[in-house]
């Protein structure tokens, strides 16, 4: 399947990205065990599964963007995922604001593609890592990042009010990784801090 990522210029781009279907089912999360030096992650089945639905319509807008750039992937001419990403200056990360795939192209490469935007962009403002956000219910997201390249770098169980409250907010990080034919750059990154034993991208 050959995959077309391009900014997003146009009208048509904007309520193609407003009607991308970004629900998913979890049928397990990470359960989070605090403990007095830490946390513990432990996936656990749920039932009934989680059906969840990210809403793009505020931050996809004609005025008053709040994203640095939009890029809209295409797969078989139609919209097959979006991601949006900005460069915060002052701590040097590439933040991966939105990364979102249609249920038909999860799995076929369309998240990598549009990972690989973020990483040319982190290259071009110079950042030292790429940075994003996922949730708990959202393992299969942790997985593919982790695929992609990310390790989980911290949690915040407090983050999210009602009706989310029992969600934990979980960061992960990428090394930004070297230019094609520049084997001289060394890339920095996050640490990990992975409890989890063995971040919302609809990647499934």
């Amino acid at each position: 399947m050959q995959v077309l990522v391009r900014s997003v210029l146009t009208t048509a781009d904007l309520a193609a990205i407003r009607l991308l279907d970004t629900s998913f089912v979890a049928t397990s999360m990470y359960h989070v065990v605090a403990r007095d030096n830490g946390f513990t992650l432990r996936e656990v089945p749920v039932s009934p599964p989680v059906r969840k639905r990210y809403d793009l319509t505020e931050g996809v807008t004609e005025g008053g963007r709040p994203w640095d750039l939009y890029a809209l992937a295409i797969a078989d001419d139609q919209p097959a995922g979006f991601m949006a990403t900005t460069y915060q200056r002052w701590n040097g990360r590439q933040v991966v604001n939105e990364l979102h795939v249609a249920p038909t192209y999860r799995r076929r490469g369309v998240a990598r593609e549009l990972i690989g935007i973020a990483q040319v962009t982190a290259r071009e403002n110079g950042a030292r890592e790429i940075w994003l956000e996922t949730q708990n219910v959202n393992v299969a997201a942790v997985r593919a990042y982790r695929r992609l390249g990310f390790t989980l770098t911290g949690i915040d169980t407090t983050r999210y009010p009602p009706p989310y409250a029992d969600e934990v907010a979980l960061f992960m990080s990428a090394a930004v990784p070297p230019a094609p034919g520049d084997p001289a750059r060394q890339p920095t990154g996050g640490q990990s801090a992975d409890a989890m034993g063995g971040a919302g991208l609809t990647d499934r």
